[in-house]
């Protein structure tokens, strides 16, 4: 795994944001890795981010066509066409945009710990923080303007600073629940998990007849007119949606009840 990936995909942490010796060996190791990937000149930077650049507007034309058909997955032969391009030379172009987006990351990595280490005593672990600034570092990659003129690592700075600081604000705000309402609120969170494991109709019965996406319970004659079906049509899908979610836990009923 990359270093970037490796990082970004961390999950985060709740300690107080001393370091830890494994998390010493895993930030010394951690340098040594981006040490070892060359800085990019002014030049590189210009190529590497016009590349990336066609690739962000491909991936926006992509999703445009996307949704155009109603989520359906696009046809590269019809993806190529809508760019202009041959689909050997669509596939060329996202390849060249996809690395040139990680060596651009790769390449500043060692930016993003100059500034994690300025907002250590934060209350988060300096690894929770470079994850962070990486984040904000591949927005960055993606928004940069190579036609600017300025240095990358003057623009990428600002997006890393700010990955850091919403994460170390949102940290900040966290409200330290109760453990009985963090309970029920664990139990409301696997309810959704098996509910999601049912029939789609039959689970979207269950979230309208017991208000679980926050909307007000509804009664089997009001979901019927809104999905278009009989009132003992929703009662059955009712009735076989509890009983699958009873097979799936006993703790599901507690979760209905609320």
């Amino acid at each position: 795994m990359a270093p970037a990936a490796a990082v970004a995909s961390r999950p985060a942490s709740a300690s107080t944001g001393r370091a830890s010796g494994a998390e010493v060996d895993l930030v010394r190791s951690y340098l040594r890795d981006i040490g070892r990937v060359p800085l990019l000149s002014h030049q590189q930077e210009i190529t590497l981010g016009r590349q990336v650049q066609e690739l962000m507007d491909l991936e926006a034309l992509e999703a445009e066509l996307k949704d155009q058909r109603g989520g359906e997955e696009v046809a590269r032969e019809e993806f190529a066409k809508a760019a202009g391009v041959s689909a050997a030379q669509l596939k060329r172009k996202l390849q060249a945009g996809r690395r040139a987006k990680e060596r651009m990351v790769a390449a500043n990595l060692r930016l993003v710990v100059s500034v994690a280490k300025k907002y250590t005593k934060r209350n988060m672990e300096l690894l929770d923080l470079i994850q962070e600034g990486t984040i904000g570092l591949v927005r960055g990659v993606e928004k940069f303007d190579p036609t600017r003129g300025y240095k990358f690592s003057t623009y990428a700075y600002w997006w890393i600073r700010q990955g850091i600081t919403r994460a170390i604000a949102e940290k900040s705000r966290t409200i330290r629940l109760p453990i009985h309402i963090t309970e029920m609120l664990n139990k409301l969170k696997k309810g959704q998990r098996e509910l999601s494991q049912l029939p789609e109709l039959q689970g979207k019965v269950l979230r309208m007849r017991y208000g679980m996406d926050g909307e007000e319970p509804m009664s089997l004659t009001g979901i019927g007119r809104v999905i278009g079906i009989s009132r003992d049509r929703v009662r059955n899908l009712e009735r076989d949606g509890l009983a699958g979610l009873r097979r799936l836990s006993d703790q599901v009923e507690a979760y209905v009840a609320c």
